[in-house]
């Protein structure tokens, strides 16, 4: 291989986005059967998630053979359309920025069209807040007696606080040196963080702890992580302000880049053992069937991984990594609503609560920006393990109750459509990894690398991105770590 480092990567988009429109799929089709048995690998790919689909078509374009295993009925991974849905709900990952250069180019190979749709989300009245079943608007947010925060924020709404702490005093000089050993004495509590911003613990429970975006309250996630993920944020406004997805839904994406191959995605193959050894490495399946490569590239989330046997196992800080890096809790039902509500009582659909509702996020994907296709509700961490226990029809229920009893004028016109929980999709476990105080400087460094024959990527171990766009990052770095092997 003649391949370097610098010719291979994908980070900037090569050209204009493709022109081609995205063939309108019906759901059998993301369950199409392989077209054969794979014999002769040289390498086999655990997961047809975006990384691990980025990371077969990249080894194939250098002359390797190689097959996708998937443990789902589906390729895609955290890319979730609910395609059957008005609208087109995204249950996982719902858009890119202007400096996703990977994200934009895999779409152009793919054949999707990519449409802007940051419009969609700022269409209509700014969501409000809703305190004890009351409706809040900033003003009077800031002159409420239950408003915990320092006198200079009183104004800042909740969902904004962590963001804007973090945005404006973040202690990390350089976001992408976060998992150097000099940054280590940033690894602490996100409570530490926001205790020195002057938040009190009721300030912080209701800023962080009420709906989480990463971890189940402010001292299970690193402050350290809620620093790289902010300069990664403002990398990409710097690139530019639009907000990219895949016209008829993000699945849409996976399911190009799947088509790409030459080799097999065989689909129902969930995977229970992983053997190494001097020569090759041999995959084992719950249904029985054996594959076997001269490499295995696996993409799976670490939540799931630690349920596989990997022979011989794994040691140190690799192993401490899959067996405790924690995945997101976050729950999410789908409603719709047969006549618009919210015009009736004046008030914005679109609501963040403090209580059982979660957050009511408007859904503006129809023939114009201003019509509502339906109300996407999601629940993070503890909130969102709460909706899991109930299970799927009693939390549906719960869910219309607490909203119907927040606005009266949604009685009888709201449909529940949709549950799906992250946590209990077998084969994630969580929706995105998070690291605990301390984890970043000791398990960044070490969780990648590869043991023997077994490499790793996914976007748990991307370092220089996050989202879509660190799952084809650390495609990249398998790609070649495999090369170079």
């Amino acid at each position: 291989m003649t391949m370097d480092r610098r010719s291979f990567t994908l980070g900037m988009a090569k050209g204009a986005i493709g022109a081609g429109i995205a063939s309108m799929l019906p759901t059998a089709a993301l369950a199409a059967p392989a077209k054969k048995t794979a014999t002769g690998l040289d390498v086999l790919v655990l997961g047809a998630g975006v990384s691990g689909l980025q990371a077969a078509w990249m080894l194939e374009e250098q002359g390797l053979k190689v097959a996708v295993l998937e443990g789902r009925q589906r390729v895609g991974g955290r890319v979730m359309t609910l395609l059957d849905e008005p609208g087109y709900p995204e249950m996982g990952f719902n858009s890119m920025g202007e400096g996703y250069g990977r994200g934009i180019d895999a779409a152009q190979r793919a054949g999707v069209t990519l449409e802007d749709i940051g419009s969609r989300y700022r269409a209509g009245k700014p969501p409000m807040l809703w305190m004890n079943g009351q409706p809040l608007t900033r003003e009077q947010w800031a002159s409420h007696p239950g408003n915990p925060f320092p006198d200079s924020m009183k104004s800042v709404l909740p969902a904004e606080m962590v963001n804007k702490l973090l945005a404006e005093r973040t202690p990390l000089a350089d976001w992408n040196a976060w998992a150097d050993p000099a940054s280590a004495a940033l690894d602490v509590p996100l409570h530490d963080f926001l205790r020195a911003q002057g938040l009190s613990d009721p300030a912080i429970r209701l800023a962080n702890d009420v709906s989480p975006y990463y971890g189940t309250n402010s001292w299970d996630v690193s402050a350290l992580m809620l620093e790289f993920n902010d300069g990664f944020v403002k990398a990409q406004f710097e690139a530019g302000t639009k907000s990219f997805g895949v016209k008829g839904g993000n699945l849409h994406l996976p399911i190009g880049m799947a088509k790409l191959l030459k080799g097999d995605v065989i689909l129902g193959k969930e995977i229970v053992a992983i053997e190494t050894t001097d020569s090759g490495a041999t995959v084992y399946c719950r249904d029985g069937s054996t594959f076997s490569a001269k490499r295995v590239i696996c993409s799976l989330p670490f939540s799931t991984l630690r349920h596989v046997k990997i022979m011989p196992g794994l040691s140190g800080a690799q192993a401490e990594a899959v067996s405790q890096i924690a995945y997101q809790p976050l729950s999410m039902a789908f409603l719709t609503a047969t006549a618009p509500f919210w015009d009736e009582d004046g008030l914005s659909p679109g609501m963040w609560t403090d209580g059982l509702a979660g957050t009511v996020i408007p859904q503006h994907f129809g023939a114009t920006p201003e019509e509502v296709t339906g109300l996407l509700v999601q629940a993070r961490g503890s909130l969102a393990n709460y909706w899991d226990r109930l299970g799927r029809e009693k939390a549906l229920a719960m869910i219309v109750g607490q909203i119907e009893a927040m606005r009266p004028a949604a009685k009888g016109k709201l449909m529940a459509r949709n549950y799906f929980s992250w946590s209990q999709e077998v084969f994630n476990g969580g929706d995105w990894a998070y690291f605990g105080p301390g984890q970043v400087s000791r398990l960044v460094p070490e969780m990648s690398k590869p043991s023997g024959r077994l490499h790793f990527c996914g976007e748990h171990t991307a370092t220089g991105a996050r989202g879509l766009e660190g799952a084809l990052e650390s495609a990249e770095r398998v790609a070649l770590e495999v090369l170079e092997a």
